[in-house]
């Protein structure tokens, strides 16, 4: 199993946080990762969801370096949490990281108050939302558009952390 640990700004510096995203990216028609214009966060990742009362992790292992990265923060309602950048490898999938990955998420997001998780997903991650439904996320109802280069349509998760 991989090592789970904080990630620093550093990892953004290497490329290694923003490679595994885009890696994710690259697997659907149409699906790009601008960090500069829509994802600047992503350069310095444990200082920006810092700032936002969250944190920032990344997976790795030895050979093959970072594999798979999540961030928690606060919601904007009080109570609630929300995931962010979920992502995993696609040659580290189906042994169970996702998951490990979502549960320390949802730890953290007890450790400062939330009792329910949300989250937003693009419609075309379908394994991601075969991992949310299995670990008790429910989508509800719609979907979000998003004004982004890769005309994005997300559907949104919630779970009861209680």
């Amino acid at each position: 199993m991989p090592t789970i640990r904080p990630a620093t700004d550093a990892d953004a510096d290497a490329d290694a946080v923003i490679d595994i995203i885009d890696g994710c990216y690259r697997e659907y028609d149409g699906c790009v990762l601008l960090v500069d214009e829509e994802e600047p966060a992503l350069k310095a990742p444990a200082s920006a969801f810092a700032e936002i009362g969250g944190a920032f992790w990344v997976a790795e292992t030895e050979t093959d370096g970072i594999i798979g990265t999540i961030a928690v923060a606060p919601a904007d309602a009080p109570g609630y949490a929300r995931i962010h950048k979920l992502y995993v490898a696609k040659k580290a999938r189906g042994r169970g990281l996702g998951a490990k990955l979502c549960v320390l998420a949802e730890e953290m997001a007890l450790g400062f108050g939330a009792d329910r998780m949300v989250l937003f997903t693009d419609a075309r991650f379908t394994e991601a939302q075969r991992l949310y439904e299995r670990l008790g996320y429910h989508r509800l109802p719609g979907a979000q558009k998003r004004a982004d280069a890769s005309h994005s349509v997300e559907y949104f998760y919630s779970k009861s952390l209680k």
